[in-house]
C-alpha cells in the first residue's frame, strides 16, 4: 500500500508529511503530493514506534500468548527483544530452529537473543553467533564467582572488528561486599564490550538502539520501516498529553511497516505479519545523532 500521511504533529518540529509504500518512509517533510492516498493525520502527534525487551521465546508461543502480543501493541511496541535460553551449546542451532517455528505467527517484529551461562561462554561461541547475524547476546551468572572463570580477554579478541553487543545477568544480590563485586564487573565488562544495560526499564533508548543495530531502520520516523504512534491531541490539553505520553500513556493508533495495529480500543492481531530482525548489522550508524 501506498500512501502520505499529511499534517502530523512531530514534537518539537511542527508539522510533518511522510510517504508511505511497500511497508517503508520514502519521504518525509515533502509538501507537493503525487496521487498516491492522503491520509490526514490532523489533530495526532506522531512519535516512532518502541524496541523493548518482551520475556523468553516461550512465553510467546503457543495458543495462551495472543493477550501477551496485545499487551505489546497496546504499549506501542512494534519491535521486540525476545530471550532465547540455550540450555546446551551443542543445541544452539536446534534451538533457533524451534524458536523461528514458534514464532512464525509473531504479529510483530522481534529480535532473538541467546541466554547463554558463563560457563558455556566461549570464544568459538562468540564466533558462532557473529557469523549467524544475532546482534545482542545475554550472558548469566548464577554466582558472582563465575565471573573470574570466563576468558574474558579472549572473548574480546573473538569479537574483533565485529559490534556485537552483550546484556549480562547477575544473580540477586544481598550483601554490600556482592553490590561492590558487581559494580566492579560492570565497570570492566563496560571497557570491553558494547553492553546494553536496560536500566531504565523494557524499552529501549536511542543509544541501546544504535548498539543493537535496529536504529535507524526503527526508532525513528525519518527513515526505514514505518513503524509509528500516533497519539490524539484533545484541544488545550497538547503539553499535557506529551508528558502523559512519556510516562506510558497508550498510542491511539500503532502502525507496523505501514499496517494498522491497534486503532483505539481495537487490536488487530495479523498472525505471521512480524518477521525476525536478527539480520540488522549492530552497531551501524552509531555515531549518528541528528536523525
Amino acid at each position: 500500500m501506498k500512501y502520505w500521511l499529511v499534517s502530523a504533529s512531530e514534537t518539537d518540529r511542527g508539522k510533518v508529511n511522510m510517504k508511505i509504500e511497500n511497508q517503508s518512509i520514502l519521504y518525509r517533510g515533502r509538501h507537493q503530493f503525487d496521487t498516491t492516498i492522503k491520509i490526514s493525520a490532523k489533530g495526532f502527534r506522531i512519535e516512532p514506534a518502541k524496541v523493548a525487551i518482551g520475556g523468553t521465546v516461550k512465553q510467546f508461543c503457543g495458543n495462551n500468548c495472543v493477550e501477551r502480543w496485545k499487551k505489546l501493541i497496546r504499549k506501542g511496541i512494534t519491535t521486540s527483544l525476545l530471550i532465547m535460553p540455550i540450555s546446551k551449546i551443542k543445541k544452539i542451532e536446534e534451538i533457533r530452529e524451534e524458536s523461528l517455528s514458534c514464532l512464525e505467527k509473531a504479529p510483530i517484529d522481534f529480535i532473538l537473543v541467546p541466554s547463554i551461562n558463563s560457563k558455556d561462554f566461549t570464544p568459538e561461541v562468540v564466533k558462532w553467533l557473529i557469523k549467524n547475524k544475532y546482534p545482542i547476546v545475554e550472558v548469566f551468572f548464577t554466582s558472582l564467582e563465575e565471573c573470574r572463570y570466563v576468558a574474558w580477554d579472549w572473548i574480546k579478541q573473538a569479537v574483533g572488528p565485529s559490534s556485537i553487543s552483550f546484556t549480562f545477568c547477575f544473580p540477586p544480590i544481598y550483601t554490600k561486599e556482592d553490590l561492590r563485586v558487581k559494580e566492579n564487573w560492570d565497570a570492566v565488562l563496560s571497557r570491553l564490550f558494547k553492553m546494553v544495560t536496560f536500566q531504565k526499564g523494557a524499552v529501549l533508548n536511542k543509544d541501546e538502539m544504535q548498539i543493537t543495530g535496529v536504529y535507524p531502520s526503527k526508532g525513528t520516523i525519518a527513515r526505514g520501516d514505518a513503524d509509528y504512534l500516533l497519539y490524539y491531541d484533545f484541544k488545550g490539553e497538547q503539553i499535557e498529553n506529551e508528558v502523559s505520553a512519556k510516562m506510558g500513556q497508550e498510542p491511539d493508533i500503532v502502525v507496523l511497516r505501514g499496517k494498522v495495529l491497534k486503532a483505539g480500543s481495537r487490536i488487530q492481531i495479523d498472525k505471521g505479519f512480524g518477521r525476525c530482525c536478527n539480520d540488522f548489522l549492530p552497531g551501524r550508524l552509531r555515531s549518528i545523532n541528528g536523525v
